[in-house]
């Protein structure tokens, strides 16, 4: 009887240790749930569509102000599906962005700049300038660009941030990141009435990066990322 005891007790510990470790195993599984899901340090679009189980596609449609991973605020949060109603406010955006990256694309490719491109062609210059203000952009549409300097320097190093083209008067987030990765937030800045920023930022100290890019978002507005920052004793 005793014998009989005993192996009902161990099977019983069997039992609940399974149940305690499938228990365990479907709270990951459905840890991201119908979202929002929070960006994590170091994340990817590819890295966040497989720890919840949906494709990056469907990030970026229920996501319209997200392009790829650079996009990526470290603790903000993203949808996981699209939400209802979703629509004119996301579809302008994301025209103004890509009408400025054509604008961009184009004026390299006939050796001119991008306001010089738009000086010799008024009718584009001029719905280029309506669709900004529709949507709080800077008046004009010269390519907004961001530099940083010096390019190369041990951790610890102050940089500068020099930004034109942005919209005037407007606060700014200012990040830092790998690379195509999650960025974390550095400060807040606001630009001048000119549509500048020259904001100067402390490299932190970096185990696993030898390349950082820093970044100035405001929502759809104002999405920049430097050329990356080289990390060297």
């Amino acid at each position: 009887m005793r014998r009989r005891s005993s192996r009902l007790t161990a099977l019983s510990l069997i039992i609940g240790t399974g149940m305690l470790t499938a228990g365990h195993g479907y709270a990951q599984e459905a840890a991201c749930g119908d979202g929002p899901v929070k960006v994590l340090p170091d994340d990817t679009l590819s890295r966040i569509a497989s720890r919840c189980d949906v494709s990056e596609g469907a990030l970026l449609a229920a996501n319209p102000s997200i392009d790829g991973s650079g996009d990526l605020q470290v603790g903000a949060t993203l949808r996981l599906r699209t939400a209802t109603g979703q629509g004119l406010a996301d579809r302008l955006n994301h025209l103004g962005r890509e009408a400025n990256d054509a604008v961009g694309r184009i004026a390299g490719q006939v050796g001119a700049s991008a306001q010089d491109l738009l000086d010799r062609n008024p009718d584009l210059k001029g719905r280029l300038e309506r669709l900004g203000r529709r949507i709080g952009l800077a008046d004009g549409a010269a390519a907004p660009s961001l530099t940083v300097s010096p390019d190369h320097g041990p951790s610890g190093s102050t940089v500068t941030l020099t930004a034109t083209g942005l919209p005037k008067d407007e606060p700014l987030l200012v990040g830092v990141g790998a690379p195509n990765t999650a960025f974390q937030v550095l400060q807040s800045a606001r630009t001048s009435g000119k549509g500048t920023l020259d904001v100067e930022v402390t490299v932190s100290e970096r185990q696993d990066d030898a390349r950082l890019v820093f970044v100035l978002r405001d929502g759809d507005a104002v999405k920049l990322t430097s050329k990356p920052f080289r990390i060297a004793p």
